[in-house]
């Protein structure tokens, strides 16, 4: 009498039936949800929002991020302004000049400035020669920072 083969096909029909209906699932499923929702990868300004997403998460924490400094040598001085968006002078922080020394990564002492009239803030200057570093203006929980780069 004639053995019978157990047909073992018909698993692996079946398995591969499931994978390619699960497939079919999830590539509708991705589809609606791409067709319901924009993302910021496909908006039009994409591009601006990435090079501007430092600034409005900033903007939105610290108030010292619209304001400007000015700075300049009178004689031996150092002499910086800080103003609000508005052009009114900022009064009542601190502000430090934190050199870095020319070659090298290394830091020097911070400099601190003093306020001698409302948003005018002097010092007398550290070194002669070409000097590099970062102004730092702290007022509350507000912050404004400016690279500066000094000429003899």
């Amino acid at each position: 009498m004639p053995e019978r083969v157990k047909d073992g096909a018909t698993g692996w029909k079946i398995g591969l039936a499931l994978l390619v209906g699960v497939f079919l699932v999830g590539m509708a499923a991705t589809l609606i949800t791409a067709a319901r929702r924009v993302s910021r990868v496909v908006d039009a300004d994409y591009y601006s929002h990435g090079l501007h997403y430092g600034e409005t998460q900033d903007s939105a924490k610290n108030a010292g991020v619209g304001w400007t400094m000015t700075a300049g040598l009178s004689g031996a001085e150092l002499q910086v302004q800080v103003r609000d968006e508005s052009g009114a002078p900022v009064a009542g922080g601190v502000l430090r000049f934190e050199p870095k020394l020319t070659g090298g990564s290394q830091s020097a002492g911070a400099l601190a400035l003093a306020e001698s009239a409302p948003g005018v803030f002097r010092a007398r200057r550290p070194a002669q020669g070409e000097l590099h570093g970062t102004l730092r203006f702290t007022r509350g929980s507000a912050v404004a920072s400016r690279k500066l780069v000094l000429f003899n």
